[in-house]
């Protein structure tokens, strides 16, 4: 019994350590997505939370921008919109990621969005996907 009511006591420390690193995103409103790129650069753009670029010239699907999971259908648990996932889609948008985890400019954006992807709808970061047309994004990443 004893350590049954540890572990529960336990419970409140993982929520709090899991939903830490999880910064929840709005619909609609301005966000500015950052990464390092392959070059050690830190690489930012400022765009808008489940925007539609629609594909980049490697075939990616960037239809909600911020969502993790790949575009406004792809697999995913629940329609979580973050931080990191934002910062992983715009990076893959502009850099023409692939290979996840190994992608030599998104790749750390990729590990960072992780555990928004697991966490993050439990996390209260659960959102309703837009239906935006294709517009493509105003400007380019800042690197520097």
């Amino acid at each position: 019994m004893a350590s049954i009511r540890r572990i529960f006591s336990l419970i409140p420390l993982l929520a709090a350590t899991t939903s830490a690193a999880i910064t929840c995103l709005v619909v609609g409103q301005s966000a500015t997505a950052t990464w390092t790129d392959a070059a050690g650069r830190t690489c930012r753009f400022t765009g808008i939370v489940g925007s539609n670029y629609g594909s980049n010239s490697a075939g990616g699907s960037y239809s909600c921008n911020g969502r993790c999971g790949a575009g406004c259908t792809g697999i995913a648990i629940g329609n979580a919109y973050t931080q990191d996932c934002f910062s992983h889609d715009i990076c893959s948008y502009f850099e023409n990621a692939s290979g996840g985890a190994s992608d030599p400019n998104c790749g750390a954006a990729y590990k960072a969005a992780i555990d928004d992807t697991i966490s993050g709808t439990s996390s209260g970061c659960g959102r309703t996907n837009p239906s935006n047309v294709v517009a493509a994004p105003a400007g380019r990443p800042v690197c520097s």
